[in-house]
């Protein structure tokens, strides 16, 4: 078993126990994580590879006035799946930072990521508290460890994940 995820609610502290754990462990780090920008009316979600810290793909734009969304799904297919194709051959750790419903229909991209979840390489990620079947799918694997973080845990959980990662091991 080499897969781990964190899940709970929005703004709970998951990507934050993600990155503080990434800066605990000696190995390379590829895959990418997701990170909220602000630009005037519109709120940007981008994918931040971390096999390079170069690529960059803005992956959803929200308009705050309405809240009416724009997804650029072309850059799960050709961005995101090379830095997961690259991250795959040559980094230790996979970041997958995060996973839900939005990308359930896009087949090149969710069988990229049960590809790399097959593999014999450390996954570490977060799962969205959703209900979708690529969540589920992921969820529902033997050789998932899911953990939940929550208001309650969020403080002293990180060392519980070190922990974990610092077990699985690498080829």
């Amino acid at each position: 078993m080499n897969n781990l995820f964190l899940t709970g609610k929005i703004g709970v502290g998951k990507s934050t126990i993600l990155k503080n754990a990434l800066k605990k462990i000696d190995l390379s780090v590829g895959g990418y994580v997701t990170e909220r920008i602000f630009e005037g009316y519109y709120r940007k979600y981008i994918v931040k590879s971390l096999y390079d810290n170069k690529e960059k793909y803005t992956i959803i734009k929200v308009d705050s006035r309405d809240n009416s969304k724009k997804s650029f799904m072309e850059a799960f297919e050709n961005g995101v799946v090379s830095i997961l194709d690259k991250s795959l051959k040559y980094r230790d750790v996979i970041v997958l930072d995060e996973l839900g419903p939005a990308e359930n229909d896009i087949d090149i991209f969710t069988s990229k990521v049960f590809e790399i979840l097959d593999s014999e390489k450390i996954v570490f990620g977060v799962l969205k508290d959703d209900n979708c079947k690529f969540i589920n799918d992921i969820k529902g694997r033997d050789d998932v460890i899911v953990i939940t973080v929550t208001e309650e845990n969020r403080d002293f959980i990180l060392e519980e994940v070190v922990e974990i990662l610092k077990n699985f091991k690498t080829l």
